[in-house]
């Protein structure tokens, strides 16, 4: 039986990817905390604390397929605890008297931490490749539109001409940094928590940072310098990149969304034969990707204020608030890849119509470009005044539907010192583009960097 989306058969590719499920499915959680035991195991062998071939003998059966999860689960019931099945089947697994050296000195904090950042590190690497994806099918938007002209909008109406190029470039910067962020964080994030039981290794006497060392190399990780059994902060921050990477996934979602609505059309999801936008309205052709992706954005933030409540742990040891990790970071990082996977596929097919951008950038009759007027009026009329006259002739147009052009060759102080070919010639939004171009340039060159 399945409840949650994440592992619905049918809908389970809406909310994420074969690929990080494959990351935090319960198998290859339990293969990451056997991970964990073999490298303690190793790690003690090699400093003579047990048998090297009682440490060989625990690393050559650490494989999950070796184990019965049904038993586990069974042993789960009596003894309530996390752990003790799994080490209980581990050890018949292993069916030699070797098996007494597993879980040598170790704790389960010390294996489902450390299994948990084995995940996290996985799932990192697939965030990192999906952005580059992202990027690698929005890098095209910048070239293909550096110059295509649309409305720039502020406050939700229009303000003045930009390029599409120019919006896509901040989009596509925005995740750059997301990226940076993710790459910055490893070293501070990604370190074992082998520890003990209280966090001053006690069990394995002086050479308990030897052994935490030696176990972090063979799995791949860092060394913290103090135990952080109680310290949630590296989850949460991990919680929290995941929060800042879904909104931008989400912004870029939510102004296609916006952009593709029938008033606007100036942007399209990629659209097939044979996608239907409803069963019951043949036309409809809704914008599903970026729904979806502006959708896991909410639950994803959501999650990452449970993993900054987490942080709140009494003491050196504190399940009430470990445990909710459990549950929110292997549903965080399956939801944000699934967010991921919508954007990327949404820019690598996205439909921009440059047509309707351009009538939508006449809509207002000269009104997107009472800026560039005002700084014409204000080469004959000092700015106060050029300002005043501007502004009053853009009421008149605005709330009369009429030209801007003909508001202010009415305005007598106007109409009496400015040309009005002068006028008209500066009202047309292909000549006020600034440096629009220029920056889709700049962030497609940072974006050629990174991919190259």
């Amino acid at each position: 039986m399945v409840v949650h989306f994440i592992d619905s058969v049918v809908f389970q590719d809406s909310v994420g990817t074969e690929r990080m499920r494959k990351v935090f499915d319960e198998s290859a959680m339990f293969q990451r905390w056997l991970d964990v035991e073999r490298a303690i195991a190793l790690a003690a062998g090699d400093l003579g604390m047990i048998p090297k071939a009682a440490a060989a003998r625990i690393a050559d059966c650490a494989h999950v397929e070796k184990i019965d999860l049904e038993t586990v689960k069974a042993h789960g019931k009596v003894t309530t605890h996390s752990l003790m099945g799994l080490l209980k089947e581990f050890r018949r697994a292993i069916n030699h008297e070797d098996a007494r050296y597993v879980h040598w000195g170790a704790t389960t904090q010390d294996i489902i931490d450390t299994g948990m950042m084995l995940m996290i590190r996985d799932g990192v690497d697939i965030i990192e490749d999906q952005l580059r994806e992202v990027l690698r099918n929005g890098r095209p938007l910048l070239a293909k539109h550096r110059d295509t002209m649309m409305v720039g909008r502020t406050h939700g109406g229009h303000a003045l001409p930009i390029t599409f190029g120019l919006k896509a470039a901040i989009w596509l910067d925005e995740l750059v940094r997301q990226l940076q962020r993710w790459q910055g964080a490893r070293e501070r994030i990604l370190v074992v928590n082998i520890i003990g039981a209280v966090g001053s290794f006690a069990s394995w006497g002086r050479s308990g940072f030897d052994l935490q060392k030696r176990a972090a190399d063979i799995l791949g990780l860092g060394t913290p310098l103090s135990p952080w059994a109680a310290s949630r902060d590296r989850t949460a921050e991990a919680m929290t990149l995941c929060a800042l990477t879904a909104g931008t996934a989400s912004r870029v979602a939510k102004e296609i969304y916006n952009l593709s609505k029938t008033e606007v059309r100036e942007l399209e999801e990629p659209f097939t034969l044979g996608k239907v936008g409803s069963s019951t309205m043949p036309h409809k052709r809704n914008p599903v990707r970026t729904e979806w992706a502006i959708v896991l954005d909410r639950i994803i933030r959501a999650n990452a204020g449970v993993a900054l409540e987490a942080m709140g742990v009494e003491n050196e040891r504190d399940a009430s608030h470990w445990k909710a990790e459990w549950v929110v970071v292997p549903e965080t990082f399956v939801m944000l890849s699934g967010s991921l996977n919508h954007v990327a596929g949404t820019l690598g097919g996205l439909r921009v119509n440059a047509e309707r951008m351009a009538r939508n950038a006449d809509m207002l009759k000269g009104l997107l470009l009472s800026e560039r007027a005002m700084f014409v009026v204000a080469e004959k009329l000092p700015l106060p005044e050029a300002h005043e006259a501007v502004y009053q002739a853009s009421v008149r147009a605005y709330d009369n539907d009429t030209p801007l052009l003909d508001e202010l060759m009415a305005e007598g102080a106007v109409a009496g010192v400015c040309d009005r070919q002068k006028i008209a010639e500066a009202l047309d939004p292909r000549r006020y583009l600034g440096l629009s171009g220029e920056v889709a340039d700049r962030i497609g060159a940072e974006i050629d960097a990174i991919l190259a």
